[in-house]
């Protein structure tokens, strides 16, 4: 990857995976949103578990509201935008203003959501500047291995939430096997307990099934990449 150094690599795959963490989280966080209006929510104290954070919130209306919107939460959909955006300026001369403006705009739309008496409306506008920053830094970043470090962190990211937030077992095996994909293309150091083990498991995707317990399988993928 040319003159890129560790420190930079390491910022490119972190602003890969908030950006990834904001996008699937807040389409979670949309879904419940709906459950909470039709009176059907999953227990928030569920939810928690799964995402392994700290259980603070009064109810479910507080975790979304909260989880979503709180800048001291330090696992809010707020500071993982923060800290998308802030990588993202360190790194403004190696993806460019234009792929920058895009996480920009996604950053905003969350503080304007925040106010809104719409939210639904304005998270959806932070979806499409996420997709919208994937589409420019594909287009604009001529540079191959830059792209593959951050598309890393965004399957990386994927991987981890899917496995954690129960999406189904063909679905993780196929964000799994893109995983592995990406990574064989991008020259980063991997940790090969983690690798063997999904790739044992990506081998294995013609069942489509995975262990009950996908402890291991979460682990592995958040532990995959070194850096």
């Amino acid at each position: 990857m040319g003159s890129l150094t560790l420190s930079k690599i390491n910022r490119l795959y972190w602003m890969g995976r908030y950006a990834e963490r904001v996008h699937t989280t807040l389409r979670f966080l949309l879904k419940y949103y709906d459950e909470l209006i039709d009176g059907q929510p999953k227990d928030h104290h569920e939810i928690c578990q799964e995402l392994v954070i700290p259980d603070i919130y009064k109810d479910n209306a507080d975790f979304l509201f909260n989880f979503t919107f709180d800048p001291n939460n330090p696992n809010s959909m707020y500071v993982a935008a923060d800290r998308m955006l802030g990588n993202g300026m360190t790194l403004r001369e190696t993806i460019s203003s234009e792929t920058l403006a895009y996480l920009q705009m996604a950053f905003n739309d969350l503080l304007s959501a925040k106010d809104s008496k719409s939210p639904a409306l304005e998270v959806q506008k932070v979806l499409d500047d996420i997709m919208a920053f994937r589409g420019c830094f594909d287009d604009i970043i001529a540079d191959e291995g830059i792209r593959n470090v951050i598309k890393c962190g965004l399957r990386t990211e994927r991987v981890s939430l899917n496995l954690r937030l129960g999406a189904s077992d063909e679905d993780c095996l196929k964000e799994i096997t893109k995983l592995l994909r990406r990574v064989e293309k991008t020259p980063v150091r991997t940790r090969s307990l983690a690798y063997s083990q999904l790739l044992q498991v990506a081998a294995n995707g013609d069942a489509g099934k995975l262990p009950e317990n996908r402890t291991e399988l979460v682990m592995a993928a958040e532990n995959l990449i070194e850096i």
